[in-house]
C-alpha cells in the first residue's frame, strides 16, 4: 500500500508539475492584431490552432501537439489546403516563439484557438485529454464554433 500511495504521488506531481506550466490569457479574450491579418486572407472564417511550448516537455507535453495538429488536419483538411487552417508550433526559449506569444498575450505553455479575431485558450481541456484524439478534436472544434458564432 505504502509504494502505490509513492507511485500515485510521484505521478500526480509529475503531470502536475507539467500542467503548471500552463498559463491563462490575461485579460479578454480576443486578439485585436488578428483582425488585420484576417483581413488580408479575406476570410472571418480563419482558423489557427497553435500550440505554445518550452524546450523541455514531458510525454503529455508532445501527445497534445501530436494530436492537437492531426485533429487539425483531419477536421479541416480542405481549409488546410487553401490556408484557411493551420497548426503551428513554437517554442518559447526561441526568439521567434516569444515574439509570438507576446503578439497574443500568452505567458507560458498553451494551446489556443484563434478564428474571427478571438483567441481561445484550451490548454486545460488538451491536457486533461492528452490521449484521446476524439476529445481533441472535440474541444478545437467548440473553440472554432464558439469564436465563430460571433461575428
Amino acid at each position: 500500500m505504502k509504494h502505490f500511495l509513492a507511485i500515485a504521488t510521484i505521478l500526480a506531481m509529475t503531470f502536475l508539475g507539467c500542467s503548471l506550466n500552463a498559463q491563462t490569457i490575461s485579460g479578454a479574450q480576443t486578439a485585436p492584431s488578428m483582425k488585420s491579418t484576417a483581413a488580408v486572407i479575406s476570410s472571418s472564417q480563419l482558423i489557427e490552432v497553435i500550440y505554445f511550448h518550452f524546450t523541455r516537455r514531458c510525454v503529455t507535453c508532445t501527445t497534445v501537439e501530436e494530436n492537437s495538429k492531426l485533429a487539425v488536419n483531419s477536421l479541416y483538411a480542405d481549409k488546410v489546403k487553401t490556408g484557411e487552417a493551420s497548426f503551428k508550433s513554437y517554442n518559447l526559449d526561441e526568439a521567434e516563439g516569444k515574439a509570438v506569444a507576446d503578439k497574443h498575450k500568452i505567458g507560458g505553455q498553451a494551446l489556443v484557438v484563434i478564428s474571427n479575431g478571438k483567441v481561445i485558450d484550451i490548454t486545460g481541456q488538451a491536457f486533461m485529454n492528452a490521449k484521446d484524439l476524439s476529445k481533441i478534436k472535440e474541444e478545437i472544434k467548440k473553440a472554432v464554433d464558439k469564436a465563430q458564432a460571433n461575428k
